[in-house]
């Protein structure tokens, strides 16, 4: 490999590895109208909110001091996923949800988090409600914190027990309020509510709810079975006793 491109390939990797604390989109089930029940769906795009594990990797010295509010874009506590998903019809009204995400930060992390869970469309064609519920897991393995540029912890005395590692395990819960005002379009008000564990390895273990809404449109492209996605809104983030805003954005194509 030239010189030049291995140095451009090691500044794209670590680029990557540091700022790969996990990223937390929601809702993380969106089902807009009542889908295809013949066919899978499948879906790729960007998926953005808040790391919910920041106030505790700032509390112990491995990100700079937790700005909350007064900074909401700061990349410490709100990240981009590259995320890719496929709708499963159960049944006419039924879906199975599976979804895998990875950090973006010039270059993905594969298999860095996954989600599923499942939807139940209720009403018409034209309007109608998805109740869903998701479990989710993601983890940087231990790749994305460095305490005190040493990439190990110790206990002062010696002792030491290796990378820290950032993960988060939850439930989540949402509901799509959907409109469809005419063929190939959907809209969609989707509120969630998420409690999951924040576990920060060795040491560190609190409970997070991130909950809020997001506006939804949901296009296709003329009479193929192309779909643009789009969404955005906001959601509070709390981390034991840390709270702050989080935008939530989202683009995603499908069919």
């Amino acid at each position: 490999m030239p010189r030049r491109v291995r140095a451009f390939v090691m500044t794209a990797v670590m680029g990557v590895l540091a700022g790969c604390t996990p990223t937390t989109a929601g809702p993380m089930v969106m089902r807009l109208g009542p889908g295809m029940p013949d066919r899978n769906f499948f879906q790729l795009g960007l998926r953005a909110g808040p790391r919910l594990n920041a106030p505790q990797l700032s509390a112990r010295g491995s990100n700079g001091p937790f700005q909350g509010d007064a900074k909401p874009f700061q990349n410490e506590q709100w990240g981009i996923d590259i995320d890719g998903s496929v709708t499963v019809p159960v049944s006419d009204r039924l879906s199975w949800h599976l979804g895998l995400q990875g950090e973006f930060v010039g270059l993905p992390v594969p298999a860095y988090g996954v989600y599923t869970g499942l939807s139940y469309y209720i009403g018409s064609e034209r309007l109608g409600l998805a109740p869903a519920v998701a479990v989710r897991g993601a983890s940087d393995f231990g790749l994305g914190n460095d305490d005190n540029k040493s990439g190990l912890l110790g206990d002062g005395n010696g002792t030491v027990f290796g990378p820290a590692t950032s993960s988060l395990f939850g439930v989540e819960a949402s509901c799509a309020f959907t409109v469809q005002p005419e063929p190939g379009m959907s809209l969609g008000l989707v509120p969630f509510f998420s409690v999951q564990q924040s576990l920060v390895n060795p040491g560190s273990q609190v409970t997070t709810y991130f909950y809020g809404a997001v506006v939804a449109a949901q296009i296709k492209f003329g009479e193929s079975r192309t779909k643009l996605e789009l969404s955005g809104g906001f959601g509070r983030a709390h981390s034991g006793d840390t709270s702050w805003n989080a935008p939530v954005v989202g683009a995603r194509g499908g069919r």
